[in-house]
Order: structure tokens, then sequence, then C-alpha cells
């Protein structure tokens, strides 16, 4: 008796995987032939956009949803390679993900307990203090370039007198 519920068992699974295999290369045919016409057409390829030509190019017309393209391994790589959108999409994603900073003991422990409120004083502090650095800054580089002019006058100044000087002897 165990031997004739065993047998089923090992051919139901059989057939099982057989049919999931159809279905997963179906979805895949099928992605593939749609990425085809959309470039050939030289049309852009969205997931929305394969979904809508997979229903043209299927023989059962159903067609394909979008979760079952991203469900499939093969499928969605395709569509993924295939995808400009996607590509530049992704590429905006890495680069607005931001790093996380690493914050030592130390720190942590000066700032702990700290109510909001006194961190977003402590902040406006730090702006106006940076005003004032920047204004001291730029009066600085303003003085900076009134010595220097000062002293190309001079330079230019000696160099006429030296020249007179020459011209005597």
């Amino acid at each position: 008796m165990s031997k004739t519920n065993a047998s089923p068992k090992r051919t139901l699974p059989e057939s099982f995987r057989q049919r999931n295999q159809a279905q997963s290369q179906r979805v895949i045919d099928l992605t593939q032939k749609a990425i085809a016409q959309l470039e050939a057409n030289h049309q852009a390829v969205t997931l929305n956009s394969v979904v809508a030509i997979t229903q043209s190019l299927d023989d059962q017309r159903k067609g394909l949803s979008a979760k079952t393209i991203l469900r499939n391994a093969e499928a969605a790589t395709l569509f993924r390679e295939h995808s400009l959108n996607y590509q530049v999409r992704q590429q905006k994603i890495k680069r607005a993900k931001r790093k996380r900073v690493r914050i030592d003991g130390e720190t942590r422990s000066t700032y702990r307990g700290l109510r909001l409120s006194d961190l977003i004083q402590m902040m406006e502090d730090l702006k106006k203090q940076n005003v004032a650095l920047q204004t001291q800054c730029n009066k600085l580089k303003a003085e900076r370039e009134e010595a220097y002019r000062l002293r190309d006058e001079a330079l230019e100044h000696n160099t006429r007198q030296l020249a007179a000087l020459t011209r005597q002897k």
C-alpha cells in the first residue's frame, strides 16, 4: 500500500514542475518578443509598454502583467537590460542614497539627552556664526586685494625711481 501512495506523489510534483517550466518559458518568450518589437519600432522599453505589447503577441490573448514579468527572474533581467528608463532611474536612486555617517561614542554622548528644540537652536547659532565668518572672510579678502594693489603700486614707483636714477648717471 505504501508503494501505490509513493508513486503518485513522485509524478504529481514532476507534472507541476513541467507546467511551471512551461509557464516560465512562456513569460520569457513573450517578454523577449515584446522587447524586440519595441526596439524595432524605436519605442521606449518601459514596463507598461512591454505589458501592452505582450497582449497582442500572446496566442492566448491574455498577455502578461507587470508583476508576472518582474517575478520571473530571467524576464525581469531582460527588461532591466533593455529598459533605458529603468537604468536611468536606478542611477538616480544610487546617487540619491545617502551614506550613513558613523558617529563615535564621545560625540553621541555629547548630544544625547538634548531636546529637538535645543538642537535646532544650536543649528541656528551655527548658521549665524557661519554668516559672520563668511563676512569676515570676504572683508579679509578685500583687504588682501588692497594690500596687493598697494604693493604693486610701490613696486611700480620703485621701478620708476630706479629708472630715473640710472638715467641720471
